[in-house]
């Protein structure tokens, strides 16, 4: 899987810790190998997100997506759940 970044998540990425940042970079390459691996809990989302994805970094923090191609994903957004749901 390919993945872009949008500039609004990587400001997000700026403000994690480095212990926070090291989980990324590894359900990241997980990602990038199976967006669907058991251990993301990827999920489609409903409502007014209807047509992302999101997937778990950690208990609190969730990463949305959309796929912009077959093999290709844009990272959107990185936050809390209040944070990305509102």
């Amino acid at each position: 899987m390919e993945i872009e970044i949008s500039s609004h998540f990587l400001r997000r990425v700026k403000k994690l810790t480095p212990s926070e940042q090291r989980n990324l970079s590894e359900k990241i390459e997980v990602f990038r190998k199976d967006p669907y691996d058991s251990q993301l809990k990827t999920h489609a989302l409903r409502g007014r997100l209807r047509g992302l994805f999101a997937f778990s970094l950690n208990y609190s923090k969730r990463v949305i997506f959309t796929y912009i191609g077959k093999n290709k994903a844009l990272l959107l957004d990185l936050g809390s759940h209040e944070e990305v749901y509102v």
